[in-house]
Formats: C-alpha cells, structure tokens, sequence
C-alpha cells in the first residue's frame, strides 16, 4: 500500500486545512516527521487509520476525539486519503461523528458519520474518478479487501511501535503471551483451545455423571430391596471397585426377596379361606332373622290395611258425584262473567252520564248524536284562525330576534369606532421604534468585527497571564540548571586533577626491572610510584563526563524553554493590544453586549415592519367595516317597524278566536273534548244493553245443564263440585291404597316366608360377626404383606435393569469421550503434554521464533554480529513454558538476559524486532506490499556508528520499494533526511504544517 495524498480538515490540533503531499515528500524515500510533543504528530497517523477503516489508531481511543476543538463548530470535520494497492488507486473520504450548531434556533445536533469511494485513474485526480459506494459498511468492506489488511494488521505493521516492543524485551512471559495474541491476532487459537478444553471438562462432566448414575442406581435398589446401611455400603464398594461381581450379589438379594414373597402369597390364600367360611355361616343366620321380621311386618300392615276400608269406600262416592258435576261447570262460569260484565257496563254508563253536559246527560241515542255534530261543525270554522295564531308567535319571535340584531349592530358600530379613533397613536408609536431599531441594525457588521476583536484580545490575554506566571518557575529551573552544570564542571575538574596526579601510580605498577621507564627511559627503577587507596580511575572521569554532558543539555534545555516563553509572553502581550486581562474581559464583554443588542435589533426590525403593516391594514379594514356597518343598522330598523305593524293586527284577529280562552289552540281541544265525552256516553249505552241480553240467554243455558246432569238446583250442583286437581289427588290416594293391599296379601302367601317359624329360637349373631371380623382383618394384613412384597420385588427387579443399563452407559460414555478427555488435556498443557504448553501458547512460540529469526537478521547489522536474539522456554518449577528471551553476546560467548542492555542497545533490538514483526505480519497476511512505513521515536539514544547502521538499515527498506517515514525529535536527523514534514504550533495553540521536499 503506497499513501499519494492526505488532506484532513478541522482535525485534532489542525482547525484550519492541511494537506500533505506524501509523493512529494517521500519521492527519496525517506523523509522526518518532526514536532513538539502533543503538536499533532500522532493526529497524522490516527487520519491516515480513520481516513482507511473509520478508527484512529489506537483502538482503545474513541474516533470522535478526531474532532477539533479549535476549529467553528460549523465547520465539517473531513480526512481524504488518497492510496495505491495492487488493486488500483483509490481516494476515500470520512467525516466522523459530530455535534454542530442546529440550523434554526438553539442548542446542537448530531451529524453521523460518512463515507466515500472512488476509484480513480491517477493520484493526482483529487475531484473526479469512479464513485464505487457511500455506504459506510460497504466502503469498509472494499477497502479491506484492497488493502489486504485488517486495521490491527495495519496499525502494526505500517507504524512500528517501538516503545511496546522495548516493553515487550524485558516483559514477563505472561504478559508477552498477551502482546503477541494481540499481535499476531491468536485470539482464534485461544478460542479454539477454550473450546477444545470445554469439550474434554463436558466429556469428564458426562463420565462423573455417568458414575453418579451408577451410583444412585444402586442406592435406589438397595432402598427399594430395604437393606441394611453396611449392605448397601457394601453395593456401593463393589460397583465402584469391582462391577463384573455386581450382578451375582444384585440377583443373591433379589433371589431372598422372591422367597419372602412366596412365603406370603401362601399366608395370604390361608388366610382368605378361613374368612369366606366365617362369612358364610354370618350370611345364614343373618338371612333367617330377616325372613322373620318380614312376616312379623307384613302382617301388622294388613291389619293396619283393614281398617281403613270404610273410609276409602266414602271417598270412592264422593269422588263419582264430583265427576258427575263437572259438565255443568262450564255454563256456570259463563253466565258468572255475563253478570259480572252487566255491573262494569252500567258503572261505566254512570260514568260517562257524568262528564258530559248537564242539558244532554239525559237525551236519547239519537240527541245525543246530533249534539255531537254541532260540536265538530265549530271545530272545523276554528282550522285559519288557529294557523294565524301560530303565526303571529313565529313573527313576534322574529320582532324579537330583528330587535337583538339592530342592538349588535350598533354595539359593533360603536367597538369599530372606538378602535379607529386610538389607531394613528398606536400606528406612531410603532414606527418611531422601528427606526431606532433599524439604526442599531446598521451598526451590526461594525459590532461583530469589534467583538471578534475583542474576544481574540481577550484569549492573548488570558494565554499571556498564564505564560507570564509560568516565567519564575522556567527561570528557576533554568538558574538550577546552570549552577547544577557549574558545580558538576567544577567536580569533573576535580576528577580529572587527581587522574593526572595518580597516573603515576598506574605507572608504577606498569614497571619490569629490566625494562625502560616510558617517562624517563631508566631500566632502574628504586623508588616506583603506587596508586592510593582512593585513586580516581579513567572510568569514573568517563562517567562524570556523561553526568556533565547530560546536565549541560539540560540547561541548554532550560535556557531554549525560557527563551522560547519570554518570546511567547511577549507575542501575547502585543496581541492583547497592551491591555490586562481585566481590561481585556471587560472590553470583550461591553463588545460582547453592544453586538447582542445590534443581533436583537435584527428580529425586532422584522417584527416592528410586520406589525407597521398590520396596523396599517388594520385601519384600511376597520374603515370599510364602520361604513358598512352604519347601512346595515338603517336596513334593520326599517324592517323592525314593518313587522310590528304586521303583528299587532293579526293578535287582534286572534283574540276574537279565542272565545276567552287562553289560545285558540285551547278552544278547539276543549270544544274536541266534549264532542268526545258525548260519543262515549253513546257507546256506553250501547254497552249495557248488550250485557243485559248476554244474562238472559246465560242463565238460559245453565238451567238446562243442571237437569241434564241429574242436579234439581243450583245448590245440590255446589255440594257436589270439586276441582280437577282434588278428584285427581284422591283417585291416587285410592289407588296407592289398593296396591298396599294387593301387595301386603302377596308377600303373607309368598313362598320364601311359607317355613317361617315364629316360635322357634336362633343362635347368639354377635359373637360370630366378631369372629368374621377377625379373620377378615387377618386376610387384609396377610393380603397388604403379600402385595408389599410384591411390589418390592417388581421395583427391585426394575432397580436391577437400571443398573444394568447405568453400566453399559457408563461403558459407553468412556469409549466416546476417550478422545475428547484425552484431546483437551493436552490442549490444555496436562496429561501426556510434557512440555506442560498450551495450544494458544504454543502457536505464539512458533510465530516468536519466527519473528526471532527474521529479527536476527537486522540485528546483525545494527551489533556488528555482536548480538543474536535466543527464545528461552524454561520453567520455574511446575509453571508452563514460557516466552522467555535472551540475548547471546558472541563477544563473550554468554547468554545474557535483556535487562542488562543499555538504552541505546535497547533501542536497536526492538527496532529489529519491530521491523521482523511487520515483515511476518506481512507475509502471514498474503504478501501484501507495504509501499509506506513509519518508524517511531527512540533514535536518541543511539550512538554515530549505530544510527548510520539503523538509517542504513532503513535505507534499505526504502530501495526494497518502501517510503519510510522517521517520527523523532534528534537534531542530527536533519542533516541526514532532507525531506521534512514539520509540525508548527501558533501562538492559539493550533497547529499548522510545514512541508519541505
């Protein structure tokens, strides 16, 4: 993968447009990435990772911090990056997820994240080319599949991270199974070996499952067959020790069972003969006691029977009389309701004589009629004058409603003219505001410049009081520095004295009789110089060269931090205009107010114009309102007087109809209502005399039904008489009465009763029913036993199948999970596993040494063939192997452990490993070509002949095809890389780049 072009709006530090052009920069291939700590360097990263997968580089970091801070909050967060894989040129563009200001009103919105993707022709074409998605999950997809790399894969092998491999070196190994699974991404390994390892647990689970089986079985059979706890102990011992005897000892028990239940079967059939002889004997003497009180029964009925002969033949007469009288019922009840129907047609007759009016209460049928007519006749002259009463009501209520109208008119009249009156001081009032607020609008574009102003003098301000109090700890730190670095001179000087003065010690010691003196050139030596006890040697003058080195970069350190914030104090202070911070907030806040107000004058501009408006329609419409509401109060009146008129000449019409009564209405329904009475008193008459001929020809009928039946008068009949429902009672009492006879004479000459002797004597019953109830309480329990015993046979020869099928599960449970208990101990690093490893570490082992031998390769160069890179799996006791790593100084011949590099051979090492790393990430990963690489920081602490074998190294890397980018901050990098991305900090804090190629 090869990066052309990158361009990230309103990202991180950078809330302006920055773009690079990484053709360019890296057209040597090799160029420096260069900047103050926290400056944005890392933000160029995280929009090359997100602008590619939609995530920043670090996968714990949230993507939406991408977003600057610095930038408008209006302005569109947007990364677009244009690269080059074997499968052609791309250019992608993502915005992240926002907040932004909403449209109208206050408050924000969220603007979700997007995507876009071409495929294009060149990497210069930055606006056309082929749109192949906007569907975010779509572009993620093809760019994979372009990149042939995961983001993981990416971020590990396109920047090399140092300072976790040098972590790494000197990890435990633990911690370095966790760094290379996240790596080489064996998380798959490991979820395959929990897999493989649940299994083996799930295959052990199901055979002490199996076992348990085994266990309860026998447990329920010994239950069941009611041993003893040491029998059954016994059951337990020999399942789990020796389960071939199990069956002999299960079928011994089973056999003592069955006997037991033979035993009691016969027991039981004893026992159920001896109470069926018992019960026999019972039943007999039971039978003739009852036969007995039988006959002595039936005969105390007959003679109850006998006695009441004479009553029923009564009852047989009286019931023969009652049938004989109930044809003539029927002629009796008619001529009753004739009569009863005479007596309510001459009360209703009476009651119609009443209502009518005293000069026709008397007349005959036919005055009575004529009388009825002349009433109708004045009903039907009443018909027009009753239609005009009811109009002359629907017009007064109109007079009425005509009335309200006029009364609302004038009220609306005088309302619009009340209105119309206070209008023009209200219209003044309105427009005098309106042009004060048109004034402050205009001053709008000359308040926003002078807040914006303001408001930027104010952030220097506030920045220079806090760079300012930030000035006397720099100086401070510097002034320690500076005397820190004169007392460490003066102490070198001092050491480097007394290694002058104790050279000739080490003279001394050098000195061979016979030999030249090296100072003097004598072979004699009498005297020769010792070194003292406290002599200072050429290593400790080396060490304290160091220290001194180190303290004198610390004050240079100092001194540029303390210039460089005097500089900064001094830019704020003349972009704040001179003013203090109190003078400053005070001048942005009065900025701040004037600029509201002129913002607020806008809305009341549109308002106060919308209202003028208003206003004036108003009174153009109110106008037009009073004119014409003026003709319509004349047009009501007019119409109000002619139907006054109008009503009181008809009332007067009216009254003459009423004839004094309330209404006309009323007339004529008292004048209908008398017409109605006099035509019921006719109907009345007619009535009675009708009743009066139904009596006669009733009374005729009934005579001749009474001598029909045999009755002389009305009177015999009554005597006679009964109802329906008593003549059937007592033909069933009657009739119950002659079959207790028939059946009392029947039983008396039966022939089960013809031996019954009432003198003979009977034995004693009670004792024999005690002794039934004994031997039928012995058969019972004999019975209960037996089917105990039986069911505990049944249950235990059950019990027995169970465990049967319990051992052949368990058989079988042992046979299948062979393989699965075997496979997850040694998966798991246990069992027959004698390197005690796991699957998952074992695969990281093969990928390490993997990465071990491609790392020994640069290693080489950077040592001069002084250092290869050994893995270690040594074990501490009954730990696992591990991860171990070791360094073999071929100098020495040793094998050292890691910790014992210096910094800048630590440097180198992880450099090695960092860059094997991504070569076999690489490879692992389909061969994908890397066209772009960056190293992080860490060049610092190597030494001249080191960094030229490093930047050879990555010299290498660049003519193998790659564009290497270097993250550092050492100044001798500038001289050797030409081609620099600088990362510039301004005076707000943002950041800003600078490109040299």
């Amino acid at each position: 993968m090869q990066l052309h072009h990158l361009s990230m709006t309103a990202i991180g530090p950078y809330a302006g447009t920055e773009t690079i052009d990484f053709a360019a920069v890296g057209r040597a291939g090799l160029f420096l990435l260069e900047g103050p700590t926290g400056s944005g360097k890392s933000t160029i990263i995280d929009a090359v990772t997100f602008a590619v997968y939609g995530k920043v580089a670090q996968a714990s970091a949230d993507v939406e911090r991408i977003h600057s801070h610095h930038a408008d909050p209006r302005t569109v967060p947007v990364v677009t990056l244009v690269f080059e894989t074997q499968s052609g040129i791309y250019r992608v563009q993502r915005t992240p997820r926002f907040e932004r200001p909403k449209s109208r009103g206050e408050g924000t919105t969220v603007q979700n994240p997007s995507v876009k993707l071409w495929r294009v022709q060149t990497p210069d074409d930055l606006l056309g080319g082929e749109l192949l998605s906007s569907n975010l999950g779509d572009c993620d997809d093809e760019i994979t599949r372009a990149v042939g790399l995961t983001r993981d894969q990416f971020v590990q092998t396109v920047i090399l991270p140092q300072g976790e491999f040098a972590t790494f070196l000197r990890a435990r190994s633990e911690d370095k199974g966790k760094l290379l699974e996240k790596v080489f991404g064996t998380a798959f390994f490991r979820r395959v070996q929990d897999e493989v390892v649940e299994t083996g647990r799930a295959a052990q689970a199901r055979r002490a499952g199996a076992v348990a089986e085994i266990r309860d079985a026998v447990h329920a059979f010994a239950v069941s067959a009611g041993l003893d706890d040491d029998a059954r102990d016994t059951l337990l011992e020999t399942s789990r020790s020796a389960p071939d005897l199990l069956a002999a000892e299960l079928a011994e028990v089973l056999d003592d069972l069955v006997t037991r239940e033979r035993h009691a079967a016969k027991r039981s059939r004893e026992a159920i003969e001896s109470h069926q002889q018992m019960a026999s004997m019972v039943g007999d003497a039971r039978l003739r006691m009852q036969r007995r009180e039988r006959l002595l029964e039936l005969q105390r009925q007959d003679e109850s029977l006998g006695a009441r002969a004479v009553e029923f033949d009564q009852l047989r007469r009286a019931v023969s009389l009652a049938r004989q009288a109930r044809p003539v019922a029927g002629a009796v009840r008619t001529l009753a309701q004739s009569e009863a129907a005479l007596k309510r047609a001459e009360s209703l007759l009476g009651a119609a004589r009443v209502k009518v009016h005293p000069s026709v209460r008397d007349g005959s049928v036919a005055e009575l009629r004529v009388a009825a007519a002349s009433l109708r006749e004045v009903i039907g002259g009443l018909a027009s004058a009753l239609e005009l009463e009811r109009a002359v009501a629907t017009r007064r209520d109109r007079l009425d409603e005509a009335r309200r109208s006029v009364g609302a008119a004038r009220r609306r009249l005088d309302a619009v003219g009340a209105e119309l009156a206070g209008l023009p001081a209200t219209l003044e009032h309105h427009e005098t505001a309106l042009a004060a607020a048109r004034d402050l609008v205009s001053l709008l574009d000359v308040r926003a410049h002078a807040a914006e102003s303001a408001h930027r003098r104010l952030e220097s301000a506030t920045a220079h009081a806090a760079a300012l109090a930030r000035v006397p700890a720099a100086e401070a730190a510097a002034t320690g520095a500076l005397e820190a670095l004169r007392a460490g001179e003066a102490d070198l000087a001092h050491l480097r004295r007394a290694r002058i003065d104790d050279i000739a010690g080490e003279l001394g010691l050098a000195l061979r009789e016979g030999e030249a003196c090296p100072v003097c050139g004598s072979v004699e030596h009498p005297a020769p110089a010792r070194p003292t006890a406290d002599a200072v040697t050429a290593e400790q003058v080396a060490e304290r060269e160091d220290a001194v080195t180190g303290l004198r970069e610390a004050a240079t350190n100092r001194a540029e931090a303390l210039g460089s914030l005097r500089a900064e104090v001094r830019e704020l202070a003349a972009a704040a205009g001179g003013l203090d911070l109190d003078a400053a907030r005070a001048a942005a806040e009065q900025a701040a107010a004037d600029l509201t107000a002129s913002l607020s004058a806008r809305d009341d501009v549109a308002r106060g114009t919308e209202r003028v408006t208003a206003l004036r329609a108003r009174h153009t419409e109110l106008a037009d309102a009073s004119t014409t509401l003026t003709a319509e109060v004349a047009r009501l009146e007019h119409g109000v007087e002619q139907l006054a008129e109008r009503v009181d000449t008809e009332t007067a019409e009216v009254e003459v109809a009423r004839d004094g009564h309330p209404s006309v209405a009323a007339r004529r329904e008292a004048l209908s209502g008398e017409a109605s009475r006099v035509d019921a008193l006719v109907d009345a008459l007619g009535a009675r005399d009708v009743a009066r001929a139904s009596v006669a020809e009733d009374e005729a009928a009934r005579d001749a039904d009474l001598h029909a039946a045999g009755f002389t008068d009305v009177g015999q009949w009554l005597e006679a008489d009964r109802p329906m429902e008593w003549i059937a009672a007592q033909e069933k009492e009657i009739a119950d009465f002659e079959t207790a006879c028939t059946r009392v004479k029947a039983g008396l000459s039966g022939p089960e009763l013809a031996d019954v002797q009432l003198g003979a004597l009977f034995d004693d019953l009670e004792p024999m029913v005690a002794l039934e109830k004994t031997a039928k309480k012995e058969m019972e329990e004999a019975a209960r036993d037996h089917g105990a015993l039986r069911g505990q046979v049944t249950r235990t020869k059950q019990r027995v199948v169970h465990i049967t099928a319990a051992l052949e599960r368990n058989a079988a449970v042992i046979a299948e999970t062979a393989d699965a208990v075997r496979v997850g101990l040694l998966v798991s690093g246990n069992g027959d596993n004698q390197l005690n490893l796991d699957l998952a570490k074992y695969v990281l082992i093969r990928r390490f040494t993997e990465v071990l031998s491609a790392a020994n390769t640069e290693l080489a160069r950077f040592s001069g063939g002084r250092y290869t890179l050994e893995h270690s799996d040594a074990k501490k006791g009954n730990a696992k192997s591990g991860l171990g790593v070791r360094v073999h100084d071929m100098h020495t011949n040793q094998v050292r452990e890691v910790g014992t590099l210096s910094g800048g051979e630590t440097f180198y090492v992880s450099l090695a490993l960092a860059l094997a790393l991504a070569e076999v990430v690489r490879a692992e990963s389909g061969g994908v070509d890397l066209g772009t690489l960056f190293v992080d920081e860490g060049f610092g602490t190597l030494d001249p002949d080191v960094l030229d074998d490093v930047m050879h190294t990555l010299e290498g890397l660049r003519e193998g095809g790659r564009t290497v980018g270097i993250i550092s901050h050492v100044t001798e990098l500038k001289s050797r890389v030409a081609d620099r991305i600088e990362v510039l900090v301004r005076p707000d804090r943002t950041s800003t780049l600078r490109v040299t190629a």
